[in-house]
């Protein structure tokens, strides 16, 4: 495990070394001709000038390239939880995915750049924890956007299926280890598409259309399933209250044929038609998110439904406190599931039900932002078993380290 911290650390930082910059302050002189950044590493503290080394180029004035960069995160976190069959945690997961008993919940490298002023390239790549049998695993995301204007974006490639608003938000944000039930639930995975993107028209409204193919696979769909489309429509409300910051958004997504899966692939989202509304703001240290949703089950399957809340306050300036509530109900004995993350791992037979409840309570520390912080949280999770099972009621703690350049 040590060998392997020390390999993973020289692959977060040493590839930075091959370049110098500053992300998010003015980048050094550049030489003529080439633009290649030298100098000093970007001012200010430790963590500024350590961050900066992934920025291998940046020069606005350059009509072709405008920045280069290595982008990555690194996500770690032990978890340990009971209930009345027994003990279960992150050391349950498969060697492949732990450090230990410790969960490497995302490990992923790859580059981003500006180009021509308009078009920008995201990539992310997810490697093996232990770099064994290889480094590479797969393409997680990997998609070209071309930008000409707020009111219209158009990227195409490999992206997460960002239905919901919890989904919007980048695992590099959460303000919780694991995303809430439902959302789980409607995970349609990393999926090769086209969208549409705008925002700021007419006074506050954003909208996305995107079309995408259903066959969730480790690289590039091959378009063998049926087709999921996502639209979204939402309006930031802030200059009409007295919120730092006030939106809200209607998501709908149809999937022609849920649930399928070619061979040795996850299945795709598991219904056909499903509805997120969402609502968030902040003022000041409080922040509250919230949300309902609605999934037509498929094939004569209940329909399910369920709401969240997650507000959050920072108690000092790096310390945030963080609360989630969550409730989900089906008319069908299995239409809810526990989560494979970690309660779906207890020993007991309990899998499914009808009605779920969990409440999260938990601190953030924030050594330098969303890009280095530090968390811990304690989950209270009760379902209502299905017909051939108990209840499932257990508590999980948990702890993590995530970083993201």
């Amino acid at each position: 495990m040590n060998s392997t911290l020390a390999t993973a650390a020289l692959l977060w930082l040493g590839a930075g070394f091959l370049g110098y910059g500053s992300a998010g302050t003015p980048p050094a002189a550049a030489s003529a001709p080439t633009g290649i950044l030298v100098g000093k590493l970007a001012e200010g503290s430790a963590y500024d000038r350590l961050w900066s080394l992934p920025l291998l180029y940046k020069d606005e004035a350059n009509p072709v390239l405008q920045e280069l960069a290595f982008q990555g995160q690194l996500q770690t976190q032990y978890a340990y939880g009971s209930d009345d069959s027994g003990n279960f945690g992150s050391g349950d997961k498969p060697d492949a995915n732990t450090w230990g008993d410790v969960d490497v919940r995302r490990f992923r490298f790859g580059i981003k750049a500006r180009l021509f002023h308009s078009l920008k390239f995201h990539s992310l790549l997810d490697l093996y924890p232990d770099l064994s049998p290889r480094i590479y695993q797969r393409t997680a995301e990997a998609y070209l956007t071309y930008s000409p204007c707020d009111a219209f974006s158009l990227s195409v490639g490999k992206a997460e299926l960002k239905f919901t608003r919890e989904q919007e938000i980048s695992s590099r944000e959460i303000l919780t280890f694991e995303r809430s039930q439902l959302v789980n639930q409607f995970y349609g995975g990393e999926l090769t598409g086209a969208w549409i993107s705008g925002k700021n028209l007419a006074g506050g409204w954003f909208y996305e259309l995107g079309a995408y193919g259903n066959d969730r696979t480790d690289e590039w769909t091959t378009l063998d399933g049926g087709t999921v489309i996502l639209a979204k429509l939402g309006y930031n409300y802030t200059g009409s209250t007295s919120f730092d910051n006030a939106m809200a958004e209607l998501h709908y997504l149809h999937n022609s044929d849920p649930g399928y899966a070619s061979p040795g692939d996850p299945p795709s989202a598991p219904y056909p038609d499903a509805v997120a509304v969402s609502n968030t703001i902040t003022e000041g240290r409080f922040g509250l998110e919230t949300e309902a949703f609605w999934g037509d089950g498929p094939l004569g399957k209940a329909d399910v439904w369920g709401v969240t809340a997650i507000p959050s306050w920072f108690l000092t300036e790096k310390l945030q406190c963080v609360a989630m509530l969550e409730y989900a109900c089906s008319s069908d004995p299995n239409g809810i599931f526990l989560r494979y993350r970690y309660e779906g791992q207890a020993p007991g037979g309990v899998k499914s039900g009808d009605a779920f409840f969990a409440c999260y309570s938990g601190l953030n520390y924030y050594l330098y932002g969303h890009k280095l912080k530090l968390m811990s949280g304690v989950k209270y999770t009760f379902m209502d078993g299905d017909t051939q099972a108990e209840d499932f009621n257990g508590w999980t703690g948990l702890v993590g380290l995530r970083m993201a350049y």
